[in-house]
């Protein structure tokens, strides 16, 4: 939330093609190797290759019945898109400040090779559920017998 208590982008009037356009601009112009966006009836995802890796940002789509108004739904829908824009560019910055690597930016969204899953899609029910390990996916400590 901003300092007024709403959403990044809740009021935006910037189009859902335009908000994609801009992430492809941003992706080329850091050296994306690829690009592509598709949808089904319940989402819409954003692919991308990049450092040799592919990424993968899935965004579940709104029920216009969870909205009162269909102007209301656009704007969510707006919203959101605007918002991956967001993301996405926040962690380019951080990664071209030396903030973070790329990997640690995008760990979550990367796919698994030969599993069309993401690294987040895999672990994160894990996670939740309490049954990830998190001794057995680290390496022994150093100097550990």
């Amino acid at each position: 939330m901003n300092a007024n208590g709403t959403r990044y982008a809740a009021q935006t009037v910037v189009p859902i093609e335009r908000s994609k356009r801009h992430i492809e601009v941003l992706l080329m112009q850091h050296g994306a190797e690829a690009y592509h966006t598709g949808w089904d009836t319940t989402r819409d995802i954003i692919e991308f290759g990049w450092h040799g890796k592919q990424i993968r940002f899935v965004l579940p789509r709104y029920r216009p019945t969870d909205f009162k108004t269909q102007r209301a739904y656009e704007q969510a829908d707006r919203a959101r898109w605007r918002q991956l824009y967001l993301v996405i560019r926040a962690k380019i910055e951080a990664i071209e400040a030396g903030i973070a690597i790329f990997e640690e930016e995008f760990m979550a969204f990367i796919v698994v090779p030969g599993m069309n899953q993401t690294v987040g899609e895999i672990l994160l029910p894990r996670i939740q559920a309490g049954t990830y390990d998190v001794t057995r996916a680290l390496p022994a400590a150093v100097g550990a017998d």
